[in-house]
């Protein structure tokens, strides 16, 4: 059955200049570095125990944090493998104050059969550096990682490559790529054990938690070119629900002001829309109520997030955008639902030609109860926060 199709419109010319005119208001952006290579992931993070968030920049050649407030870099680890490093991921895993960080590297991914590393980094004398390297296990084309809470609080690594085995040039072709979970050692066991989450998949780009609550175990939402699918650990291989069909590469969800789910997309893989899904709830018994193309302009959409950035009590999309050649529109744009997420509006374009985006994520630095907007751009090659100056309607 087809989706029903909605698309993004406003009143008219007069209210959607309107409503941008109020963007500079929203947020206050701060360079906090104007140099990097790439710049492929962020993540938010208190890494020396402050009880501050932090700010963590895996680039091409080097992994790094910027101490909050006064954004001093300090880089943990210069290049871990001859190609790139992809990707980071850091999360208190054990309760100590301060994130654990894996790092994925050895970026090729055209090499379906050698490429990819995954490493746990080890924190010296100090959280400043340098941090020693643990290689774990990997598939190929490593792309993407986060760190899940299992059954008992208990916290292991998950590593999505971008595509499997035989994949040539990321065709479809080829066996489904080894989603792999990493559980951690343990008193009786030395090692990191890993396990089958998903095989199913032939070409994927990212994916998003979703937490159940304090005591229950998290799953996951994946994007791949098969559309989007909902992960349950309660097999193994892990449950999994398809929640749309459509090829998506960045995926992330949120709760709309009548407390109903979406889940919003950018299709397809590295794609020109920006699109939700709306859902009677998010779990195996999801019932589709409406598709929303929010935007259908993107040159490369690459960086997804959702968040109460207005303080409204519901959730906001903010979507990323990071063109392809000198002269596309890069930035950031902010959306917001009216109660059933039947209708969004276009808010305001957080950032407009400043910021080719390639990573975005969203944290309350400064414990004011407003989150941030952190980006990290390829071609503009900085790293900026964008303050969050909105006054809680409430």
């Amino acid at each position: 059955m087809n989706p029903l199709v909605s698309r993004l419109r406003f009143a008219s010319i007069l209210l959607a200049t309107l409503s941008l005119a109020s963007a500079s208001s929203l947020v206050t952006p701060q360079t906090i570095d104007d140099e990097i290579g790439i710049g492929y992931g962020l993540e938010i993070a208190d890494i020396n125990g402050d009880g501050k968030d932090d700010i963590l920049l895996v680039d091409k050649d080097n992994v790094a944090w910027n101490e909050n407030p006064t954004w001093e870099e300090h880089v943990i680890s210069g290049p871990l493998t001859e190609k790139d490093h992809v990707s980071i991921a850091a999360r208190d895993t054990d309760g100590d104050g301060k994130a654990e960080i894996s790092v994925g590297a050895q970026w090729q991914p055209r090499d379906s059969e050698n490429s990819g590393a995954v490493f746990l980094l080890k924190p010296g004398a100090t959280s400043k550096g340098p941090w020693a390297p643990q290689q774990l296990h990997h598939e190929p084309t490593v792309h993407r990682m986060l760190w899940v809470k299992g059954p008992e609080q208990q916290f292991f690594l998950t590593v999505l490559p971008l595509h499997g085995r035989g994949n040539d040039a990321g065709t479809g072709a080829g066996v489904g790529l080894k989603f792999l979970g990493y559980n951690p050692p343990t008193e009786k066991r030395d090692t990191w054990d890993t396990f089958l989450i998903n095989n199913q998949f032939h070409k994927t780009h990212n994916y998003d938690i979703v937490s159940r609550g304090e005591h229950r175990s998290e799953e996951l939402l994946s994007a791949s070119m098969e559309g989007v699918h909902l992960l349950n650990p309660q097999t193994t291989p892990w449950k999994s629900v398809q929640l749309s069909s459509e090829g998506a590469g960045e995926v992330r969800h949120g709760k709309l002001p009548n407390g109903k789910p979406f889940v919003a997309t950018i299709e397809p893989i590295h794609g020109n829309e920006v699109v939700v899904n709306t859902y009677t709830s998010l779990n195996s018994k999801a019932k589709h109520l409406d598709r929303t193309v929010l935007a259908d302009d993107y040159i490369q959409g690459h960086a997804l997030a959702a968040a109460d950035f207005l303080g409204i009590g519901s959730d906001q999309i903010i979507a990323g955008r990071r063109g392809s050649r000198p002269d596309d529109a890069v930035g950031i744009q902010l959306f917001q639902p009216n109660a059933d997420g039947s209708e969004w509006t276009l808010v305001a374009d957080i950032d407009s030609g400043n910021m080719a985006c390639e990573d975005l994520k969203v944290g309350d630095l400064d414990g004011d109860g407003r989150p941030e907007i952190v980006a990290c751009g390829r071609r503009t090659k900085n790293v900026v926060i964008y303050w969050n100056n909105t006054t809680n309607p409430n």
